[in-house]
């Protein structure tokens, strides 16, 4: 039995200090604009289990082993397509928090019109923990998996970068983020985390590749206090708000 205690590496983030170059240059660069989910480079999972990330850095591409960085933002995400394949198609609604969905398009697609209404609870807005386990649309949908997708968007900013990159953790890699997200011995913004890529087989044997973290190090609380204020909150703001094409009515009684 060993009594070896394991201890977490402090990694210093040189531009995460109090009025920072960094943090200028963030200010200067939006102005009066809030961040945007477009705004900032997502990092696609590839395809049948490919197991090297693809990276768009300044108009380049570039390829790595591990994606490693702060993890400042995470957000739920859950969407219902108009089509179980869908293509170019827009969704027809999403949901920032696995709460609440907004109707987006009213392309329906093979979506039953009648079936979506027993689940809406306002002006195009839908119970997504009652649609997201419904028959219709839950497990068992048409016999395969759920209809809806529900997924988590990781920001994570590497060394070097003034902006996040967004990554996708999808309903194949959940098993593995969800436990090790929960088991965190630090708050999100001051962890350090190392995303790889795994190759594994899917209920029907296709291969995908599954995202494994795993924890770097960690920041010093000054800095994480820094990583929090400067891109977590805005980031938390930009994730929670309704999504584009959503109406929202207000009532001031």
């Amino acid at each position: 039995m060993t009594t070896a205690i394991s201890t977490v590496e402090k990694i210093e983030y040189p531009a995460l200090v109090p009025d920072s170059r960094q943090a200028r240059i963030i200010a200067q660069n939006l102005g009066d604009e809030p961040m945007r989910e477009t705004d900032l480079v997502r990092v696609k999972t590839p395809l049948g289990g490919a197991t090297k990330w693809t990276v768009e850095v300044n108009g380049n591409q570039e390829t790595c082993d591990e994606l490693v960085g702060i993890l400042v933002g995470e957000a739920k995400r859950g969407v219902l397509w108009p089509d179980p394949n869908p293509t170019e198609q827009r969704p027809v609604i999403i949901s920032n928090d696995l709460l609440v969905g907004y109707r987006v398009s009213d392309d329906l697609g093979s979506v039953d019109p009648a079936a979506l209404e027993k689940y809406r609870i306002g002006d195009r807005r839908y119970d997504w923990a009652a649609l997201s386990s419904s028959p219709e649309f839950g497990y068992g949908a048409g016999g395969a998996g759920k209809r809806v997708k529900e997924s988590r968007i990781l920001a994570i900013l590497r060394e070097g970068d003034v902006w996040p990159v967004l990554v996708t953790v999808g309903p194949g890699s959940l098993a593995s983020w969800l436990p090790f997200r929960k088991r965190l011995p630090c708050f999100a913004y001051e962890a350090v985390l190392g995303l790889r890529l795994e190759r594994a087989k899917g209920s029907a044997g296709q291969p995908y590749s599954m995202i494994v973290p795993r924890l770097v190090g960690e920041l010093s609380e000054e800095q994480g206090e820094v990583a929090r204020q400067l891109y977590t909150e805005p980031l938390t703001a930009m994730f929670n708000a309704p999504p584009a094409g959503a109406t929202v009515v207000v009532n001031e009684d």
